[in-house]
């Protein structure tokens, strides 16, 4: 377990992202929760990594960067795919204030739990609020939270997503696409929150080609299945001489679970589908899911078109593509495909 304080620039590469926020002390002499949870974390052999916003030395003193000390939190709090809310409120040394706001910000984000002593003060909003959007109450104890949250990262229950063409950090795609974000950054940022929203560590993935930055799978929840898309064929030719084999080898150490060149069939439900990344290499007669033309079309007569631009910057999930396998094969008509031949 690596724990990553204000002073440690760089973000974790472990699948396993916990943020612990909350209320810190504003006086040395009042004890902290933080290192409560962090002894918790290693009794129960937590194996992944820890977001502290707080400084490895206590006694730092002098003008302190608060930008920086802010954006450093909102990377984490975004980069985590856990955030830890532990509220021991106690409105002179420990208000919280700060910590309501980003309670506020984060509790749609689909990774928050949430904790705090049952005497504690000014908690009924955040506990309503919570139990509203995830159906559960607030735990009263360290404790049982962190084992809640243990028990969601080995959760296994093998969902199983399909997208494609994310093209992290790239201004071409973020321009021509037209993607309704400030910024690459915006972009990338949400694409991720959105992907790890709906994916457990422990899902499947298949992503069909154009990826964009690589590194941004340690980033990703799941285990991602990568069918090369027309970017990384270039990516092969240009930089591996067409070496496949080492191509593979590097995305895998990379973080990805496998590498497919070509088309790959999975099955969907009692069928099959075949996946690709462009429609021109799509299979007649059976039900194809592909990218490439990003939000050109969703549907067509063999097939459903699984990039982001489709499913509002997320995976489809094999229900969301069952629900247009049906809707393609079943009510569909020919307005829907018709082109300019049939005009």
């Amino acid at each position: 377990m690596k724990l990553f304080y204000y002073e440690d620039k760089e973000l974790s590469l472990s699948k396993k992202r916990i943020f612990l926020a909350g209320p810190t002390p504003r006086d040395d002499s009042v004890l902290g929760w933080r290192q409560d949870a962090i002894k918790i974390l290693l009794n129960l052999n937590f194996d992944g990594d820890v977001y502290i916003p707080e400084f490895k030395d206590k006694k730092i003193s002098g003008n302190l960067d608060y930008a920086g000390i802010i954006d450093w939190e909102q990377e984490r709090l975004h980069d985590a795919n856990v955030i830890l809310f532990y509220i021991p409120r106690e409105l002179d040394t420990m208000p919280a204030f700060t910590t309501n706001v980003e309670f506020g910000y984060f509790l749609k984000s689909g990774k928050v739990f949430y904790a705090r002593p049952e005497n504690a003060p000014k908690n009924k909003y955040l506990d309503y609020m919570y139990h509203k959007e995830y159906g559960k109450w607030p735990k009263d104890n360290l404790n049982e939270i962190i084992t809640d949250i243990l028990d969601f990262f080995n959760l296994d229950n093998k969902k199983i997503f399909f997208t494609s063409d994310t093209h992290f950090k790239s201004e071409r795609t973020f321009k021509f696409s037209k993607r309704p974000f400030k910024n690459v950054e915006e972009m990338d940022r949400i694409l991720i929150d959105n992907w790890n929203r709906r994916v457990g560590i422990n899902d499947t993935v298949y992503h069909l080609g154009d990826f964009g930055d690589l590194s941004t799978v340690k980033k990703l929840n799941g285990k991602i299945t990568l069918i090369l898309g027309n970017y990384e064929e270039d990516d092969l030719s240009i930089r591996f001489n067409g070496d496949f084999n080492k191509y593979k080898k590097y995305l895998i150490d990379l973080g990805f679970n496998d590498v497919i060149k070509g088309g790959h069939f999975v099955k969907l439900d009692r069928k099959k589908a075949y996946l690709t990344h462009k429609p021109m290499d799509c299979k007649p007669n059976e039900f194809n899911l592909f990218g490439h033309i990003h939000e050109k079309q969703m549907v067509k007569k063999f097939g459903l078109n699984v990039g982001v631009d489709c499913c509002k910057f997320m995976p489809f999930s094999l229900e969301d593509v069952l629900f247009y396998k049906n809707a393609i094969e079943n009510f569909c008509d020919e307005n829907v495909f018709c082109n300019e031949n049939d005009l």
